[in-house]
Parts: C-alpha cells; structure tokens; sequence
C-alpha cells in the first residue's frame, strides 16, 4: 500500500513540477521578449507602412 501511494506522490509531484516550469516559461517570454525588427532603409521614404521614427533614423544615417 505503501509503495502505491509513494508512486502516486512521485507523480504528483512531478506534475506540479512541470506545471510551474510552463508556467514561469509563459512568465519569463513574456517579461523579455525577444522581437527584433529590421527596416530597409532604401525604401523608408516611399513605404507609407514604416514609422515616422524609423524614416528619421534613416535619414539621420543616410546623412553621416
């Protein structure tokens, strides 16, 4: 009887376990989120889809 309830603690445990990893990995994506976005900067002053910050960035570098 022993042996049966020792196996079923294991596997609680282990269930609660990964339960916690899920969700700490859920947690740490979310608070460092590691989205890069790339422009071109050939194309920023024709493309009405790129932020007024980013056609001014790339003017600012097209000057240097």
């Amino acid at each position: 009887m022993k042996e049966k309830y020792k196996q079923n603690l294991d596997g609680i445990i282990l269930l609660i376990l990964g339960a916690c990893s899920v969700v700490f990995a859920i947690w740490w994506n979310l608070a460092h989120p590691h989205i890069t976005v790339k422009y071109d900067c050939g194309i920023a002053e024709i493309s009405p889809d790129y932020p007024i910050q980013v056609k001014e960035a790339c003017r600012k570098l097209s000057a240097k």
